[in-house]
């Protein structure tokens, strides 16, 4: 019974299994600072998971979602200046709708397969990052932002509590709604989900909405968090988006999976990486 819950929750026992194994022989990670460094970037990584584990469910993947973040972090840099918050705002769901509908056309009408319709979005959105930054870093964050990404509030870092409530909607949107049991629907049978009634193309267009939606408030956190914006930040979130979703229980193939433990994927893989650093490993391994 043991085993069989263990394999149930792997992401969950493994993350167990790893705290326990820092508590030996790494307990400099369990330091007040370390881990409010680990919760705020398994937020970050966690929010872009949350838009991932829909796409995946649903019979897909984004793999845009870091050029998002970056654009996104890029923006706000550009704000710091002017100090106008509904400009940015405005350019925040102007990109976030362009690169959804976008991707979802693409997939839906024009029947691309997802991997290379949002690898094209990559490629779209970063040659429009770069050409509107003209290849030069972007700057620093404003200072409102820096609070938000590094401040806390009772003790609990901002991006950590804005992440719980998200996942919290999620859940509940994939659990109780009839959009939930649409999209499981969907990357289950395709088809059949299609003779049934389901709008299959909305569903599908709707879980890149999604992507786009989450790595852009991750692009906005991370760049609170790091205080500054340059042409890497948001590199490595496209695989490590989907590895902590699949190692979270999503099926590749679609239908099966849940917001929890893509949770507990995303968190893993930050404790795995934090430790490297706290017992001074080489970051290769």
């Amino acid at each position: 019974r043991i085993l069989d819950w263990l394999s149930h929750y792997a992401a969950f026992s493994a993350v167990l299994v790893t705290l326990i194994f820092a508590s030996v022989f790494a307990p400099a990670f369990f330091s007040s600072g370390n881990i409010r460094a680990v919760l705020i970037q398994t937020s970050i990584l966690g929010i872009v998971v949350l838009g991932q584990t829909v796409a995946l469910i649903g019979r897909g993947l984004d793999m845009s979602v870091a050029a998002v973040m970056t654009f996104a972090a890029v923006l706000v840099a550009q704000s710091a200046a002017s100090g106008n918050v509904l400009l940015l705002l405005a350019q925040l769901v102007v990109l976030t709708a362009a690169v959804g509908i976008a991707n979802g056309l693409l997939v839906t009408w024009r029947r691309v397969p997802p991997f290379v319709a949002t690898f094209a979005l990559l490629i779209v959105v970063d040659g429009a990052r770069l050409a509107y930054t003209r290849g030069q870093s972007a700057g620093s964050a404003p200072e409102w932002l820096r609070a938000v990404g590094t401040g806390s509030v009772l003790g609990i870092p901002p991006p950590f509590l804005i992440w719980l409530v998200l996942l919290g909607l999620l859940f509940v949107a994939l659990k109780a709604t009839t959009w939930g049991r649409w999209l499981y629907a969907v990357g289950s049978n395709r088809e059949a989900a299609r003779h049934a009634g389901v709008p299959v193309n909305a569903v599908v267009a709707s879980t890149f909405l999604m992507t786009a939606a989450m790595a852009t408030i991750a692009g906005v956190l991370l760049s609170g968090y790091v205080g500054y914006v340059d042409n890497t930040l948001g590199a490595n979130y496209n695989l490590n988006s989907m590895a902590a979703a699949i190692i979270g229980g999503v099926a590749f193939s679609g239908g099966r999976g849940g917001a929890v433990g893509s949770a507990m994927g995303a968190l893993l893989l930050i404790i795995l990486v934090n430790l490297l650093v706290v017992m001074g490993l080489d970051l290769f391994w």
